[in-house]
């Protein structure tokens, strides 16, 4: 998803100007098929209309349970 967001916000070297970034990290985010920092993220989808849940990697889900030895001590 994410080399199509590039091609809709005008290729490798346009998202690399917007974001502030080498070539070379945008084409990184299209081999890893994710896009590391929001804030490029955010810019990504701004400029290709694409949500940009659809490529800033691991989606974020409700936190694992406690295993129960956990637990505050001093309390």
């Amino acid at each position: 998803m994410v080399a199509a967001a590039v091609d809709l916000a005008g290729g490798v070297p346009a998202v690399a100007r917007l974001c502030g970034v080498s070539r070379q990290s945008v084409y990184s985010w299209i081999r890893e098929w994710r896009v590391e920092r929001l804030t490029d993220a955010l810019k990504l989808s701004q400029a290709s209309g694409i949500p940009m849940e659809k490529f800033v990697g691991q989606t974020l889900g409700p936190k694992p349970a406690p295993s129960g030895n956990e637990h505050d001590e001093g309390d």
